[in-house]
């Protein structure tokens, strides 16, 4: 076989050699096997010249040129055998696309060229360009309608986009001129609140000083002595009570003990006539206790001067006192007064309990939740600057060069596969929900756009990662690959590697204009 492979290699050389079998006249470099159109120019066109190494290395007779022995160390005088491992083979393919193979795949009964010159010697591929021309361009074509399609329908996302960032740019600029009138309010909000804060310490300051505040804290403190002489004579009384049932019903009147007989008489004539008392006393209870010595007297002192009652002059002390507790405030007068002259407690240690202080007047109040109020509008109108200032700029290269992803921002899309459903928000989250139960899985969160290519780019935009998914071990990512298409649609979803997701996504925002692309400029022209 070598010896025939050279043989049909050097036959076209060894022909036009002999002058009574060709005319020279018609020979050009064009017709040497395996040679691109391109280099041609540095062949000879005469059988009868010599060839010079491409590489300059080396001159050499033109029978030399692919008689299967690689004369050439850049291999450049047998592009038609697989002699020279650095040489390629240039198939015409005519009907399709034209391209170049290496030259160790030259007669390896494989058939790499379409029309199978890269077999001439074993001739076991037949020519089979114009059937895989034809299904090329039809494919070639249908790629071209949706190519059209979709850049008409990203056309319309650039058009609105750029509406959308002219509305973000007056609205940020709207946001500023609020901010501006937002932060005046705020300092005029905070001088009222100091100067109302100012005015109520001194009015309360004037207020402690009052007959009727003086006398609501000694009843205060009378009434806390008092509960708590109370609570230790009810426990007392509760043994005592408890040592006489006892009595009661161990007690033999056989013995004639003249005093425990008495003793236990008077124990059921005591219960008898407190059965009575229960039915007609009513005492005021523990709830209601605990209110009067929780309430806020200074709270009550703050109140408005129109919350005050007014008497006639004799009534004393009464004239400071707030409607909303002159109820509690008699109650607690009548209830103190009567206990301490029964019980006589006045002056002996209590546990007090805590009295509230630091009460906001209803002015101070007002002054406050107004200076917040603004406070927190300020805060959110600064918030929103931020957030559409970073929109802004995203809209610059993060959404597309024409910010046509913007029009994305948000939208879903989904596909069931096996058991599961997929869904991935564009810039937002990427979930696997399980179809059997309500379970779901995070895969990730956007993070960026294809980085080995730059911003701008068609390749940039190709891809998009999600990261930082949940997973039992590892951190679940996924790497979304986007084609043009009509739709936005998910097609597929695989998981080469555990936790490694990939999607494969259409959307018309990848529609480029054929001359944006910066695809293979062959390609283009194939388009």
């Amino acid at each position: 076989m070598p010896q025939l492979i050279t043989l049909f290699a050097i036959i076209p050389s060894f022909l036009l050699s002999l002058p009574a079998l060709a005319d020279t006249s018609l020979f050009s470099s064009l017709s040497i096997r395996g040679l691109k159109p391109s280099l041609a120019q540095h062949y000879p066109n005469s059988p009868s010249a010599n060839f010079t190494c491409l590489d300059g290395s080396s001159s050499i007779p033109f029978s030399a040129i692919n008689d299967d022995y690689c004369d050439c160390p850049d291999g450049s005088d047998e592009p038609g055998t697989s002699a020279c491992a650095t040489a390629t083979f240039y198939c015409a393919n005519e009907g399709h696309i034209s391209g170049s193979v290496l030259s160790s795949r030259v007669n390896d009964g494989l058939c790499e060229c379409c029309d199978g010159s890269d077999e001439w010697a074993t001739g076991a591929c037949p020519n089979r360009c114009t059937q895989i021309g034809r299904e090329y361009r039809e494919t070639i074509d249908a790629e071209l309608k949706t190519r059209k399609t979709g850049a008409k329908i990203r056309s319309t996302y650039v058009k609105w986009a750029l509406g959308e960032k002219k509305r973000l740019e007056e609205e940020l600029e709207q946001k500023k001129r609020q901010v501006r009138g937002k932060e005046t309010e705020v300092e005029q909000a905070r001088l009222s609140l100091e100067r109302t804060e100012a005015r109520s310490k001194e009015d309360l300051e004037r207020r402690r000083l009052s007959p009727v505040y003086t006398s609501l804290l000694t009843h205060r403190l009378a009434l806390t002595r008092l509960r708590s002489k109370t609570a230790k004579l009810q426990t007392e009384f509760d043994n005592l009570h408890g040592i006489l049932e006892e009595l009661a019903k161990g007690y033999n009147p056989n013995y004639q003990d003249m005093a425990v007989k008495a003793a236990v008489v008077g124990y059921e004539e005591l219960n008898k006539a407190a059965e009575v008392g229960e039915e007609v006393e009513e005492d005021i209870g523990d709830e209601e206790l605990d209110e009067l010595e929780k309430k806020d007297l200074e709270g009550l002192l703050l109140m408005d001067a129109g919350d005050v009652v007014e008497v006639d002059e004799e009534g004393g002390v009464y004239e400071y006192i707030p409607d909303v507790f002159y109820d509690s405030w008699e109650n607690l007068r009548d209830f103190a007064i009567d206990w301490m002259v029964r019980v006589g407690i006045l002056g002996k240690g209590s546990k007090g309990a805590s009295k509230p202080t630091g009460a906001d007047g209803p002015q101070v109040a007002a002054a406050r939740e107004k200076h917040n109020t603004a406070s927190n509008d300020l805060n959110r109108l600064n918030t929103e600057i931020t957030s559409t200032a970073d929109t802004l700029e995203r809209m610059n290269t993060g959404f597309g060069p024409g910010a046509e992803w913007k029009k994305l921002d948000g939208t879903c899309v989904d596909k069931v596969s096996g058991d599961y459903t997929y869904e991935l928000c564009f810039f937002g989250r990427a979930t696997q929900k399980s179809n059997k139960d309500s379970s779901s899985n995070f895969l990730g969160s956007f993070v960026d756009w294809n980085g080995s290519a730059a911003p701008g780019t068609f390749e940039h935009y190709t891809r998009q990662n999600y990261r930082n998914g949940r997973g039992e071990m590892l951190e679940r990512t996924d790497a979304v690959d986007i084609i043009c298409g009509t739709t936005n649609a998910l097609l597929s979803i695989s998981e080469p590697e555990k936790c490694e997701y990939h999607f494969r996504v259409t959307s018309p925002a990848l529609c480029w204009p054929i001359d944006q692309t910066g695809i293979n400029p062959s390609v283009r022209e194939e388009l």
